[in-house]
C-alpha cells in the first residue's frame, strides 16, 4: 500500500461527517419509493445508490406526522415522546391540544394563542445530543409544516423554520424578540418569497408520462372526482365558505423548503467549521398530495417527479461544496390510496366509514351500558379513532369506575361495527409490555397500539379501521384519504443513507425508524442524553461508512 493510501486509511478511520442532513419526506411510504423507483432520475436516484433499507418500519400504531417526526428525531416511540398524534385531548385540562401548542414559546410572526414550540416533546433529540456535546455544534431544521420543523429541531436548535403558506417562513423563540432574531437567517429569502407568493402559480405536468393515470372516479351522491392536472377547484365543506383565491400547489412547499435549506447551508456555512452541524429537512408536499388526491393518481406521479428534482438540486449544491456529509432519508409515516380508486381496481371491500354515525352508535352503547343520559364519548379534535370519556360538561370524567365501564362498552361495540378492525381501552394499552427484540414487521397490532399510548394524552378508547377504508367523507382537493393507522401501508417506509463515495447496498431485512437517530449519533460520536428504544438493527453502519470513505478517498488519490 502506498503512503498516500496509508494516509487515506488513517484519515478514513478518524474522520467523521461535518454535516448531517436528515430528510423526512412526509407520507413517503415504502410502496411509493418502490413503485416509482425506476422513474427517479435525479436526487432520489442518487440517494438510492447508497445504503437502502426498503423495509423500515415505524413500530407504533397511531401513525401521524407529528408523532413520526418525534420518533425520527429522538429514537423513542410515542409512548415515551408523548407526541402521540398531531393533536389530542388534554385529559388534565380538558382541552384540545395541537402537538406544538406548548403554551411556553411564541412565533416570530404568527399569532398563536396557545404558543408554539417543542415543550410538549418529553424526550431529547439528535439535535439536543449534538448541542450537549458542544455548544459550537449547530442545529437547524426547516420544513413545510411547523410540527415537522419543531419536532426534528428538538428543544434547543439554532433555528427551526416552517413555511406558513402566506408570509414565508416562521420560527419560535422564548420571546417574540428572540423569535424574530432567530428568523434573521431567512429574512432575505422571505423577502423573495413575498414576491413569488404574490404571483399566481399553476400546477401542471412536469413530464407527460403521468397523464396515463388520469381518471374519472365516481364518488357518493352521484359526484365525480376528476384526477388530472391542473386539478379542479377543491371541494367545499358544507356550512363553510370556499377558500379565497387559488391554493398554492403542494409542490411549492417542497421547493421553498429546499430553497431555505440551501440558504442555511450558505449563510451559516454549515459543515465548514471545526464543529459538526445538523440540518433537518421536512418535505411536506407528498403528504399534502396524498391526503387531497390519493397516492396512485397523476397528482402523486407528478409530485414524485418534482420531489426527485428538488432533492437533486440539494445534492448538487452539497457536492459542489465538497462538505464531508452524510445524508439520511426516511418518512414520518406511509399512506394508502383513496378507497374509490381501490374499489375500481377490484378491492370490493374498500370504502368509507361515516364518522358521525360511528360516534352515535358508540355513544348509544355507552349510555345503555352505564345507565347515563348524556353522550360520554367525544373525538380528540376531529379524529374518530381517538375517543375520550367526558362528563355532562364535556370535561374528563373523574369517576374512574364509570369511565372504565363506558370505555369497555364502547370498545366492545366498536368491534361489532363494520369497518372497525381493532378497539382498545387506554387502560389495557397502558398495561401492555412490548418486547423490544420483536422484529417490527412481526409486532402484533396490540403491541403497535401500545407503543403509541401515553397516559393523559391518548384516548380512553383507540380504534383501528380497515386499512382499505377511510373514516371521512370524500372532499377532492381537501381531504380524500386519512391515515391507515397500525397497518403496514402506513408503518413501512424507506431509510436511505448516502455520502460521497457510498457503495450501493440493498438491505432487505426489516429495521425500525427508532434506530435512525442513535445510528447518526454514533456516526458523529455523540451520546444520547438518555436510553433510546432502538435495538441496533442498523448494525455495521460505522464500519460500512469507514470502508466506503476509505475507498472513495483512495480513488481520489488523497
Amino acid at each position: 500500500m502506498t503512503s498516500t493510501a496509508v494516509a487515506a486509511d488513517d484519515q478514513a478511520n478518524t474522520a467523521r461527517p461535518k454535516l448531517i442532513i436528515l430528510i423526512s419526506i412526509d407520507q413517503f411510504s415504502a410502496d411509493l419509493f418502490n413503485g416509482f423507483r425506476t422513474e427517479f432520475r435525479e436526487g432520489l436516484k442518487q440517494l438510492s445508490q447508497g445504503i437502502v433499507y426498503a423495509n423500515a418500519f415505524h413500530a407504533h400504531g397511531v401513525t401521524e406526522t407529528c408523532a413520526g417526526h418525534a420518533v425520527i428525531a429522538s429514537g423513542r416511540h410515542p409512548s415515551a415522546t408523548g407526541i402521540i398524534a398531531n393533536q389530542w385531548f388534554d385529559q388534565k385540562l380538558s382541552v384540545d391540544r395541537y402537538c406544538t401548542d406548548d403554551g411556553v414559546h411564541v412565533a416570530a410572526t404568527a399569532k398563536r394563542k396557545a404558543g408554539v414550540g417543542p415543550s410538549l416533546l418529553e424526550v431529547s433529540t439528535l439535535g439536543d445530543w449534538l448541542k450537549a456535546a458542544s455548544p459550537s455544534n449547530r442545529v437547524f431544521s426547516v420544513a413545510g409544516k411547523d410540527r415537522s420543523a419543531i419536532m426534528m429541531g428538538g428543544h434547543q436548535p439554532n433555528g427551526a423554520f416552517w413555511f406558513d403558506g402566506k408570509q414565508g417562513f416562521d420560527t419560535w423563540g422564548a420571546t417574540a424578540e428572540e423569535a424574530r432574531h432567530r428568523l434573521t437567517p431567512l429574512a432575505a429569502l422571505n423577502a423573495q418569497l413575498a414576491r413569488r407568493l404574490a404571483a399566481s402559480t399553476q400546477w401542471t405536468y412536469v413530464r407527460g408520462n403521468c397523464r396515463v393515470r388520469e381518471a374519472r372516479i365516481p364518488l357518493a351522491d352521484d359526484k365525480m372526482f376528476h384526477a388530472h392536472l391542473p386539478p379542479d377547484p377543491p371541494a367545499t365543506i358544507a356550512g363553510q365558505p370556499a377558500a379565497a383565491g387559488s391554493p398554492l400547489p403542494p409542490w411549492l412547499y417542497d421547493s421553498v423548503t429546499v430553497d431555505a435549506a440551501l440558504s442555511l447551508i450558505e449563510t451559516e456555512r454549515l459543515g465548514r467549521s471545526s464543529s459538526t452541524d445538523l440540518l433537518a429537512i421536512g418535505l411536506s408536499a407528498t403528504d399534502m398530495v396524498g391526503h387531497a388526491y390519493g397516492s396512485q393518481g397523476p397528482e402523486m406521479c407528478d409530485q414524485m417527479t418534482r420531489l426527485d428534482a428538488e432533492l437533486g438540486r440539494l445534492l448538487k449544491r452539497v457536492e459542489v461544496l465538497r462538505i464531508p456529509v452524510v445524508i439520511a432519508v426516511t418518512a414520518d409515516h406511509g399512506g394508502g390510496d383513496i378507497p374509490e380508486r381501490l374499489a375500481m381496481r377490484g378491492y370490493a371491500e374498500a370504502g368509507r366509514i361515516d364518522p358521525v354515525a360511528l360516534l352515535a352508535q358508540l355513544n348509544a352503547a355507552a349510555r345503555n351500558a352505564a345507565g347515563i343520559d348524556w353522550n360520554p364519548l367525544r373525538p380528540a379534535f376531529f379524529d374518530p379513532t381517538q375517543l375520550v370519556v367526558v362528563d355532562r360538561e364535556g370535561r374528563t370524567l373523574a369517576d374512574a369506575a364509570l369511565k372504565r365501564r363506558i370505555a369497555d362498552a364502547a370498545a366492545t361495540r366498536a368491534l361489532e361495527t363494520s369497518g372497525v378492525v381493532g378497539a382498545w381501552t387506554g387502560e389495557a394499552l397502558q398495561a401492555r409490555r412490548v418486547d423490544p427484540a420483536t422484529s417490527p414487521d412481526l409486532l402484533s397490532v396490540d403491541d403497535r397500539m401500545a407503543l403509541s399510548y401515553f397516559a393523559g394524552r391518548s384516548g380512553d378508547i383507540l380504534l383501528a379501521t380497515d386499512p382499505l377504508k377511510t373514516a371521512a367523507p370524500a372532499l377532492p382537493g381537501l381531504f380524500m384519504m386519512g391515515h391507515s393507522g397500525p397497518s403496514d401501508f402506513n408503518r413501512r417506509v424507506p431509510i436511505l443513507f448516502w455520502w460521497p463515495g457510498a457503495m450501493p447496498q440493498e438491505r432487505a431485512l426489516p429495521v425500525e425508524v427508532v434506530d435512525l437517530a442513535p445510528t447518526l449519533a454514533a456516526m458523529i460520536e455523540v451520546s444520547p442524553a438518555r436510553s433510546t428504544d432502538n435495538v441496533s438493527r442498523l448494525r455495521n453502519w460505522r464500519r460500512t461508512a469507514d470502508d466506503d470513505r476509505r475507498r472513495f478517498d483512495i480513488a481520489r488519490g488523497m
